[in-house]
């Protein structure tokens, strides 16, 4: 069927669109909702991958659309939601504020680099837009990080470079759900989940982290032989 090759880009475009109407909202000054549109359009970036494989339709088009799409979702959004967010500060400078700009640029650079990329690797090199927008839109939930006015130009530069950072980081599409060679996935979303249950909305600040933290550790050779 035709319309079967188009769902693909469609569920790219409500990405897109998700990632406008969180931006409208920034602008809006609900603050609180960008985390929602932030998760709702991280399902539909999902899901666009998946059903283009599923239904053997990869295209270059759809490509470049999903790195327009994430950019303004993952990019953009984040960016400007640290941006407004910073004026929350009490005594901030505003001209730290513009460091957030930080976040779109290196989004940037990081999708046009992952375009560029021909390889079929399990995982993906540097930091995946969606987990630093996600990371972005919570940490802000971290009080004594957020009261510091040199909070939002140190973030934007750690973030930023581990965008680009020529490192493996653990990618969740399981090409089969045994346990072995899966070990490391396992294992992060475990903790990740358990976490979230024991401690709820306290957790989400650390959930990115904790998927750094093990993503990094995949890259020491004794640890990879270990778990996978």
């Amino acid at each position: 069927m035709i319309f079967l090759k188009h769902i693909p880009n469609l569920l790219t475009i409500f990405n897109l669109l998700i990632g406008i109407l969180g931006i409208i909202n920034v602008f809006d000054g609900n603050y609180q909702n960008t985390l929602y549109f932030i998760i709702i359009a991280s399902i539909f970036d999902f899901f666009d991958g998946f059903t283009a494989k599923l239904l053997s339709n990869t295209s270059l088009f759809g490509k470049e659309l999903d790195s327009l799409a994430d950019m303004v979702t993952f990019g953009v959004l984040p960016g400007l939601f640290l941006y407004k967010w910073a004026y929350l500060i009490p005594d901030n400078l505003y001209w730290l504020t513009y460091s957030a700009a930080a976040i779109p640029i290196f989004a940037a650079l990081r999708l046009a680099k992952f375009n560029l990329d021909s390889t079929k690797n399990d995982s993906f090199i540097g930091l995946p837009t969606p987990a630093a927008a996600l990371l972005s839109v919570t940490i802000v939930e971290i009080p004594f990080l957020v009261s510091w006015i040199y909070f939002i130009p140190i973030y934007s530069l750690i973030v930023s470079l581990l965008l680009i950072a020529p490192v493996k980081m653990i990618s969740f599409k399981f090409k089969s759900i045994i346990l072995r060679g899966n070990e490391l996935r396992y294992v992060t979303v475990l903790l990740m989940l358990t976490g979230y249950a024991l401690f709820q909305r306290n957790f989400l600040p650390f959930t990115v982290p904790v998927y750094i933290i093990f993503s990094l550790l995949s890259n020491i050779p004794s640890v990879r032989k270990v778990m996978g």
